[in-house]
C-alpha cells in the first residue's frame, strides 16, 4: 500500500491534469463554436473535431475530480470524500472515454477518405459522416449505461471506474485472494476487457491499418506524379529535336492534356502530403497517450501510477489539437 505522502500525490497530480485537459479541450470547443462557426460546422472535419471535443471535455472534467468521489473512509485513498452514488456516477462517465478512440478512430476514416480515395467533404458529409457519429456514441455511451445495472463502477484506486467491491476481493483473473466476499463488480477483470481493452486494442488497430493505407497512398501519389513529369520532359525534348530540323515544320505533341494531368496530380500529392503529416502527428499523440493509458492500468504501482495520470488526462485532448491545427 503506498504511502500516506504517495496517497496524497495520487490524489492531488489529477486535479491539476484533468484541469488542464478539460481547458484545452474547451478551448477547441470554444474555437470551433464561437470563432468562425458558420464556415467551421458546415465542414465535417470540424464536426467531428466539435463531438471529439465533447467527449474528452467530459471525461476530462471526471478525471480532475480524482478521488473526492470515491466512498469516504476508504482505506488506502486520500481525499475520498463520496459514496457509492458519487463514484458510481464518476464511473460512467469515465467509461465514457472510449468515446474518444472512437472519435480518433472517425477522423483517421475521414483522413482516409479525404487522402487516398480523394473524396470532397461534401461527399464525406453527405455518404459517411451520419454513420461515423452513430458509430462513435452509440457503443460508448452504450457500454457506460450496460455497467450501471451491473455495479460495476467502484473504487480503481486513483479514482472510480470498474472495480471489484471491497477492493483487493478478486485478482485481475477474477480469483478469491482473500476472506472478503465481493459485494459489487464482480468478475470486473472480464468488464474490463469487454467494455474497454478490448474495443480500445481493435480501435489502434483499425487506425494503424489506416495510417499504413495513406502511406501506401502517398508514395502511390509521388511515383504517379514523377511518371508524369517524366512524360512531359520527354515531350520537351521532342520539341526541341523537330524545331531544329529545317524546313520542317514541328509536329508539337499535345502539351494541354500533359500539363492539366501534371497539375492536378501534383495538386492530389500535396493534399494526400498534408493529409499524411497531419494525420501522422495526431496517430503519433493517441498512440503515446493510450498505450501509456492502457500498461499503467495494468500495473498499479505507485510509480507507475504517477506516469499513468501524468499522460491521462492530460494529453487527452492533445491528439486533438494537433489533429485541429490546419494552418
Amino acid at each position: 500500500m503506498p504511502t500516506l505522502a504517495q496517497q496524497k500525490a495520487l490524489a492531488i497530480i489529477p486535479h491539476a491534469t484533468g484541469s488542464l485537459s478539460c481547458l484545452g479541450s474547451c478551448s477547441i470547443l470554444y474555437d470551433i463554436t464561437w470563432k468562425e462557426r458558420k464556415r467551421k460546422l458546415q465542414r465535417p472535419y470540424y464536426r467531428i473535431l466539435l463531438f471529439l471535443s465533447i467527449f474528452d471535455a467530459v471525461c476530462s472534467f471526471s478525471l480532475a475530480l480524482s478521488t473526492w468521489p470515491i466512498p469516504r473512509g476508504t482505506e488506502g485513498v486520500y481525499g475520498a470524500i463520496g459514496n457509492t452514488q458519487t463514484c458510481t456516477a464518476q464511473g460512467f462517465f469515465n467509461q465514457i472515454l472510449l468515446g474518444s478512440p472512437l472519435y480518433n478512430l472517425m477522423l483517421a476514416i475521414y483522413y482516409l477518405l479525404l487522402g487516398r480515395y480523394n473524396l470532397s467533404e461534401e461527399e464525406i458529409a453527405k455518404r459517411y459522416e451520419v454513420y461515423m457519429h452513430i458509430t462513435a456514441i452509440v457503443p460508448s455511451v452504450g457500454l457506460a449505461i450496460a455497467g450501471l445495472p451491473l455495479a460495476l463502477y467502484n473504487n480503481a484506486n486513483l479514482w472510480c471506474w470498474i472495480a471489484v467491491y471491497p477492493s483487493g476481493s478478486e485478482d485481475y483473473n477474477g480469483h478469491h485472494v482473500s476472506e472478503l466476499q465481493c459485494e459489487r463488480g464482480h468478475s470486473a477483470w472480464i468488464y474490463r476487457w469487454i467494455f474497454f481493452y478490448a474495443p480500445l486494442w481493435f480501435l489502434i488497430l483499425v487506425i494503424t491499418i489506416i495510417m499504413v493505407m495513406l502511406t501506401l497512398s502517398v508514395r502511390t501519389e509521388e511515383k504517379r506524379y514523377i511518371e508524369l513529369m517524366m512524360r512531359q520532359q520527354s515531350s520537351d525534348d521532342i520539341v526541341a529535336s523537330n524545331s531544329t530540323e529545317e524546313n520542317k515544320r514541328p509536329e508539337v505533341p499535345p502539351r494541354l492534356d500533359i500539363d492539366v494531368s501534371t497539375s492536378e496530380e501534383a495538386f492530389h500529392l500535396e493534399r494526400s502530403r498534408k493529409m499524411f503529416y497531419q494525420a501522422t502527428f495526431y496517430v503519433g499523440a493517441f498512440y503515446l497517450a493510450w498505450y501509456v493509458q492502457y500498461f499503467n492500468q495494468r500495473n498499479i504501482e505507485y510509480f507507475n501510477c504517477i506516469i499513468s495520470i501524468q499522460y491521462n488526462p492530460k494529453l487527452l485532448p492533445f491528439h486533438s489539437v494537433i489533429g485541429g491545427l490546419r494552418h
